[in-house]
């Protein structure tokens, strides 16, 4: 994707298109954007394959670069391959650009209280605020609570106004322009699931925000309303509802592919890429020895010859809830609560599991890459074990590494084609792009880029 200033894609008028007038209209140009979701198209707003091979494979720790088959070689091997190039600018565009047709909406459309306008309000509302929450997980640094006001945030482009050109907020001013437009969605009661983004799949993106600035109280309500709506999965139809790709379970608030055929050209060419490129020993030893031949996900996601398996899931679903609950009871210092949610899961998955009690869990892995938990607070059994937890279920759905970036942000090397690779710090956060820092006077360019980027 060429790297093009922001001019260009919140502009519509050099494609000879002009702001729509009716509902049907608007309605038109959101479903363009959610259409690509539902075939699993490259949207931004919505990982596809491609997108988690990149970050699960090529970024996180759960697979070995260095033991890559010829065939795999068009995998990425570190994050450095996505910094250093074009994917990140393209990401930061591609997101601009579906932000732009939201404010096209939002800016236009009467809000004259019917039932089609309060729906593609309400849809434009949300999809806007996950584009910004995708923003800020990418271009922004992991939130250290407290400290927000003192982060770079992002270019919040709020109307369609073409002579614009704001510079980055705060984190927190990022961070609650978020949390308005979601709550603005959500106020609508969108119950239309022809537009995706209802009420509930609101709830379930602003707990992912709250979770993900640390705001462990306001996950919690959120979290319980609709874990009572999406139940988890049990042991016994597990593997049945995730292994089927192109249709949306009793246990998924949204996903790609939703509408897509068992023939979509793309994920099957990815199922069979990632195949090349083995799973990590780590990634393994995050079950117990006794859990391998009783824990269901086990064989489900990998074979005995390493191999990844597992049917990719892109979206949002009732065990991330749930491990959010967990930690967040553990980050308010409710350990009771905290193992019960843990134990919920763990029983959903491990046949005859006993439940853990405080004396029972296992020490915190010395292996691990992640060493300290969001707070910056070393591992103890407890959120070690949520942690695990966390990695086993959600494997192959984008979150690993994220995961990283949020707990302490950790520094390791990879092998590959016998050099050694080491994802810094400041690499858990993607450039601006250059086009942007050279068109807007005084735009912040993330730290670690200012001498690096060649583009």
């Amino acid at each position: 994707m060429s790297l093009v200033s922001c001019d260009k894609y919140l502009d519509i008028k050099p494609y000879g298109k002009t702001v729509p007038k009716t509902p049907e209209e608007f309605s038109a140009l959101l479903h363009s954007h959610l259409n690509d979701m539902d075939e699993g198209g490259s949207t931004g707003f919505m990982d596809n394959v491609g997108t988690i091979v990149n970050l699960d494979a090529g970024c996180g720790d759960d697979f070995e670069a260095c033991l890559t088959a010829n065939s795999g070689q068009g995998l990425p091997f570190y994050v450095g391959n996505l910094v250093g190039g074009t994917y990140a600018a393209g990401k930061y565009e591609q997101l601009y650009q579906v932000i732009r047709d939201c404010n096209i909406v939002i800016d236009n459309l009467d809000d004259d209280g019917t039932k089609a306008a309060n729906t593609i309000l309400a849809t434009a509302y949300g999809l806007r605020a996950v584009c910004y929450y995708q923003l800020l997980r990418y271009f922004c640094e992991a939130p250290e609570k407290g400290n927000m006001d003192n982060q770079l945030g992002l270019v919040l482009v709020q109307t369609f106004n073409l002579e614009d050109r704001p510079l980055r907020s705060s984190m927190q001013a990022t961070v609650d322009f978020i949390e308005t437009d979601l709550k603005k969605s959500i106020n609508y009661h969108s119950t239309d699931a022809l537009y995706r983004f209802t009420e509930p799949v609101c709830k379930g993106y602003l707990a992912r925000l709250y979770f993900w600035t640390e705001q462990w109280s306001k996950v919690l309500p959120l979290t319980a309303e609709l874990l009572k709506a999406y139940p988890i999965l049990q042991i016994n139809n597990y593997k049945e509802v995730m292994g089927t790709p192109f249709k949306v379970g009793s246990n998924q608030l949204i996903k790609a592919y939703s509408t897509s055929s068992g023939n979509n050209q793309d994920f099957l060419a990815t199922t069979t890429e990632i195949k090349y490129r083995p799973v990590s020993i780590r990634f393994l030893n995050s079950f117990s020895v006794s859990d391998t031949a009783k824990d269901v996900r086990y064989k489900f996601y990998v074979t005995p010859e390493r191999v990844a398996v597992k049917t990719f899931f892109c979206g949002l679903r009732s065990e991330e809830l749930k491990l959010m609950q967990a930690e967040s009871y553990y980050h308010l210092g409710k350990t009771n609560e905290a193992l019960a949610e843990l134990n919920d899961l763990r029983l959903a998955r491990v046949k005859d599991a006993q439940a853990w009690t405080m004396a029972t869990l296992p020490p915190a892995n010395s292996y691990e890459v992640i060493q300290e938990d969001a707070e910056g607070k070393p591992l103890n059994p407890l959120i070690s074990a949520i942690l695990q937890e966390r990695r086993k279920e959600l494997f192959l759905e984008g979150d690993r590494f994220f995961e990283l970036k949020r707990n302490g942000t950790p520094e390791f090397w990879t092998a590959y084609q016998s050099l050694k690779y080491t994802t810094r710090k400041f690499m858990y956060t993607f450039p601006i792009p250059i086009a942007e820092i050279e068109k807007i006077s005084g735009l912040k360019q993330n730290p670690g880029y200012d001498k690096i980027i060649t583009y």
